[in-house]
């Protein structure tokens, strides 16, 4: 699978204002202009999408490759005709596509998103995070998510600002927004694998708790009705009392609901909760401690 901004990469145009906007980005962000050329670093998948997308609307500029940077000689000033190269560039920019892609674009060049997919205990969790080390363009970028119905966090870390978010269902929305579909997916697959297991964690939790109550309580009764016993027969109990006495002696293991199936009777949960707790009252007071 595509991972997460190859994916928001592959849904920006080359040829249309989205375009545009994405060189316009790329430009402001990691662009360093000297006289008639521009030294531009980024990585390699980047670096091609620039070059693919320049080549579509002018033919004519030079373009290079040294190292990892692209170095884009404009002799004729063909793109700073084309761009404003300070943050007043969003002037250019009105269409919802064109704001979204700026946003793509300060993603890929300096955007964090993180997720283990795992599903185990020492998950870190989720977080999204676009770096910048100009508030103006981090602002512009806030700006947009806030348009779009994003709330980000914003820090400060020594010479970078970032717009942070560790909210599953914040990152997962934001990555349908970014284009990062396949990601997104991923994380409501995850988070919904572990709405599974938390949920059956619970269900285990209270089956045990109630299982502990059970053995519990059945402990007591067993110990209420061979006390009886020993002492005064079974014949001590009344004919009521005398059913459950041995229907529990026969499953000292068994809840309520499980003991009212093995009695030939209408008797509810209840009930024989009320003839078993009678039983109890009875050892109680035989041993003095009513």
């Amino acid at each position: 699978m595509l991972d997460c901004k190859s994916q928001i990469l592959s849904s920006i145009p080359d040829n249309n204002c989205c375009s545009h906007a994405f060189i316009n980005s790329v430009l402001l962000s990691c662009a360093i202009k000297q006289e008639n050329s521009y030294l531009i670093s980024a990585k390699k998948e980047i670096i091609n999408k620039i070059i693919k997308i320049i080549r579509n609307f002018y033919p004519n500029i030079s373009m290079s490759i040294v190292d990892d940077f692209l170095i884009v000689k404009d002799e004729n000033l063909e793109l700073e005709k084309e761009y404003i190269f300070d943050s007043s560039f969003i002037n250019l920019f009105e269409n919802a596509c064109d704001k979204a892609t700026i946003v793509k674009t300060f993603f890929v060049l300096n955007g964090n998103f993180y997720y283990n997919p795992d599903n185990n205990q020492n998950s870190k969790g989720y977080s999204l995070e676009i770096n910048f080390k100009d508030e103006k363009l981090c602002d512009i970028c806030n700006n947009i998510l806030i348009e779009s119905g994003f709330e980000l966090r914003k820090k400060r870390k020594s010479l970078w600002i970032s717009l942070y978010s560790k909210n599953s269902n914040i990152i997962s929305d934001l990555l349908v927004f970014l284009g990062a579909s396949y990601s997104a997916l991923d994380v409501q697959n995850s988070l919904a694998i572990r709405e599974i297991r938390n949920t059956t964690n619970r269900q285990n939790n209270c089956f045990e708790s109630n299982l502990d109550k059970t053995l519990s309580a059945s402990k007591l009764q067993l110990e209420a009705i061979n006390y009886i016993i020993d002492r005064f027969s079974i014949d001590y109990f009344d004919e009521n009392l005398r059913e459950i006495a041995l229907v529990r002696l026969a499953n000292p293991d068994v809840s309520l609901g499980e003991l009212k199936t093995l009695l030939n009777n209408n008797l509810s949960r209840a009930g024989i909760k009320y003839r078993l707790d009678k039983i109890i009252d009875m050892y109680k007071e035989l041993k003095g401690e009513n």
